[in-house]
């Protein structure tokens, strides 16, 4: 195949693996969790997945095994990767649970009825 064709097969891939990064993500670590968790750590995870899986298919590609030194590269921080996004879900997953306020306890305000307040006379129809 051409090299300019494999490259836009390339291409083709990385935005295909960008949605189904993202796609999966929110699926398996849960929506909740990806709302709190800043930015940076999204994008930089889910485009480092996705181009460390084009850089695994180029590596099968270009080479005459399967299974050698650069596609071990590729599996190897594939799956380091993965462990990153792993943890760092579970951790603002964590802080999810920690931050529900979803009713459960009630907020109950103790307060002194001395303090501060006057006596009010007695009313005359409750005394005997």
């Amino acid at each position: 195949m051409a090299p300019k064709y494999l490259r836009l097969a390339y291409m083709v891939e990385f935005f295909v693996a960008v949605v189904a990064v993202f796609t999966a993500w929110s699926e398996i670590g849960g929506q909740a969790a990806l709302d709190l968790m800043p930015w940076g750590w999204k994008l930089g995870l889910g485009i480092g997945l996705s181009a460390a899986g084009v850089g695994y298919t180029a590596a099968v590609v270009n080479e005459e095994t399967h299974w050698n030194a650069r596609t071990a590269k590729w599996v190897s921080l594939i799956c380091a990767i993965v462990l990153g996004m792993g943890l760092i879900t579970y951790y603002y997953v964590l802080q999810e649970d920690s931050t529900d306020t979803t009713g459960d306890q009630e907020n109950v305000t103790s307060f002194n009825l001395h303090d501060g307040c006057r006596r009010l006379p007695a009313s005359p129809i409750h005394s005997v």
